[in-house]
């Protein structure tokens, strides 16, 4: 949610970035839709979730561990709105982006 004061947006730079997002996300959908994607090449890319489980929040969303090559680290905690569940073939598209699903938590 953004909020609107006198002078403006309380976050514009956060409401530019969820717009970049939803734009993103809405072209995924659309690929996925038409049966052409994701590609393996983007999948290759995409960083790994490890002891990643579902959980529900006023949205369904995923946490795990994300393992991104380019941040050089593990990032340890993750959650993010969860769009396409793609679990047979290793994979979500959540708001954040694409990624691949490594190991599962053990719970």
């Amino acid at each position: 949610m953004f909020g609107l004061k006198d002078d403006g947006f309380d976050d514009a730079e956060r409401m530019l970035l969820t717009a970049d997002r939803l734009e993103r996300l809405a072209a995924d959908l659309r690929t996925i839709h038409a049966g052409t994607g994701p590609s393996q090449r983007r999948l290759a890319s995409a960083p790994v979730i490890d002891d990643w489980a579902f959980e529900f929040l006023p949205t369904q969303a995923i946490f795990g561990n994300v393992h991104d090559e380019a941040a050089g680290r593990p990032l340890a905690f993750f959650t993010t709105d969860l769009w396409v569940l793609a679990k047979e073939q290793g994979w979500v598209l959540t708001l954040a982006g694409l990624f691949r699903l490594g190991i599962p938590d053990g719970t």
